[in-house]
């Protein structure tokens, strides 16, 4: 299998400027071959040559001889792995996506048409995609020489290099803001994790991730506190920000810049960069906690449990305004939009989603109708049963519990119905179903017990102990 880890790089002036004319030119290259895919294509519909090819293959050749035309002879000065790497293969890709796009039905801006890269606005990055060379702490990059990096020893402690023994495939070196890092995806063995049975019911909100399977559950907290602290720093530089200036922006000759229809160019100040890149910094922090965060949990989770279930959500449309039209304004539209903000700076529903689709043995979607409106106990159905956000009260019963847990119950019956076939271990045509009683067989399996450990997140230590 492949997994990927990242490095920070440290390198010195000169093999920066060299990043730098990297970056730029796997831009210019992806550029230029997407404006010659346009007119070529133009020429197509006109009925003036044959369709042209998109593959990165195509792209490849492409590259080949614009590297070869007058004007152009600061490419050659490059490595041509890396700029075709960075500029044509991915062109090929996107292209590919495009293609697969239409042929799924989407329309419109839902197509991923290839785009035009901007500086400022694209991420600085270049691609090393063969022969790929780490010697302990350093990396290879052709044409600029070794650089040093904050690689660890092998072992599964903190800030450590979890895959020291695989085969480094590609290495993607980038830039955010003043550091460099890269991205390093590795061939490794499939892990030896021993498969069993156990069976998690796992809900999702914007403040925790509740788990409730046989025997026990528990909540895991999202560090909302150390997000909050870098939020509100973000905000913090924002507002200051926008009290400074945007000045006009002149061109050569000292005369204002003007739009088509006149109206001047303004850019911001050097003081309002300065904040806004602070705001950005912070903002970065608090992205970089939600991640590590849902990272640590969803790997625990992968090795705790051979099924995981989860509610189908549509976290994009869960984060819609309610403000409505001016025919039929939206209702509680100042409560959505605070929830709106809230999903959107602690939540971490969707990333948890997409990393156990490849860390988990198998992942389990149910529907999530009432699932916060049932009764765990008896299995009673009402919106008042839920008056509090935390609490359930089960009106019929009496039921009290935690509501986020009382829903992660709910969750896990609706996966073992689905596992179990209604209770019973056989197949669809009343045949035995072997894969059901081996099923039932490892639910009682203790491998390692989840209810003696601690879920407990604690900055960037692990969430299970």
């Amino acid at each position: 299998m492949h997994r990927a880890s990242r490095y920070r790089l440290y390198p010195n002036q000169t093999q920066e400027r060299q990043f730098a004319r990297l970056c730029g030119a796997g831009r210019f290259v992806y550029n230029e071959l997407l404006a010659n895919q346009k007119l070529e294509y133009a020429r197509f519909e006109a009925g003036e040559r044959d369709r042209p090819g998109c593959s990165e293959f195509d792209f490849g050749r492409r590259y080949a001889r614009l590297k070869a035309q007058e004007g152009h002879e600061w490419l050659r000065e490059l490595s041509a792995v890396v700029v075709r790497g960075t500029g044509a293969f991915p062109l090929g890709a996107a292209f590919a996506h495009f293609s697969r796009r239409i042929r799924e039905g989407h329309r419109g801006k839902q197509t991923g048409f290839p785009r035009f890269k901007v500086k400022g606005r694209s991420r600085e990055s270049f691609t090393i995609p063969e022969d790929v060379k780490i010697q302990s702490k350093r990396l290879w990059v052709p044409k600029v020489g070794w650089i040093r990096m904050n690689r660890k020893a092998a072992s599964r402690t903190r800030g450590a290099d979890p895959w020291d023994g695989g085969e480094a495939k590609v290495a993607v070196v980038y830039r955010e803001f003043d550091k460099w890092y890269v991205s390093v995806l590795w061939e490794v063995e499939n892990p030896e994790w021993r498969w069993h049975g156990r069976v998690c019911g796992l809900d999702r909100n914007s403040e925790n991730l509740a788990a409730d399977w046989i025997g026990g559950q528990k909540l895991i907290q999202i560090p909302y506190d150390r997000i909050e602290k870098y939020e509100t720093r973000a905000r913090h530089y924002q507002w200051r920000a926008s009290h400074r200036e945007r000045i006009e922006l002149k061109d050569a000759n000292g005369e204002p810049v003007r739009t088509k229809s006149g109206k001047l160019v303004k850019v911001a100040s050097n003081r309002r960069q300065r904040l806004q890149q602070r705001a950005a910094k912070a903002k970065r922090k608090a992205a970089e906690i939600r991640k590590d965060f849902s990272h640590q949990s969803s790997a625990d989770l992968s090795r705790l449990f051979g099924h995981i279930v989860l509610e189908e959500l549509d976290v994009q449309a869960m984060r819609r305004s309610a403000r409505g039209t001016k025919e039929k304004p939206g209702k509680c539209v100042k409560a959505k939009a605070a929830l709106n903000r809230k999903m959107a700076q602690f939540s971490c529903m969707g990333m948890v989603d997409r990393f156990l689709q490849y860390k988990a043995w198998d992942l389990i979607r149910v529907s999530a109708r009432n699932t916060s409106r049932t009764c765990a106990e008896c299995g009673h159905v009402e919106k008042d049963n839920r008056k509090e956000q935390a609490h359930f009260r089960c009106l019929a019963c009496g039921h009290t519990d935690n509501a986020d847990l009382n829903a992660a119950r709910n969750i896990l019956d609706l996966g073992l119905n689905r596992l179990l076939a209604g209770g019973a271990p056989v197949t669809g045509r009343g045949e035995d179903n072997e894969a059901g009683a081996f099923f039932m067989e490892c639910l009682v399996d203790t491998v390692s017990d989840p209810s003696t450990m601690q879920w407990n997140y604690q900055g960037s230590s692990p969430g299970f102990h």
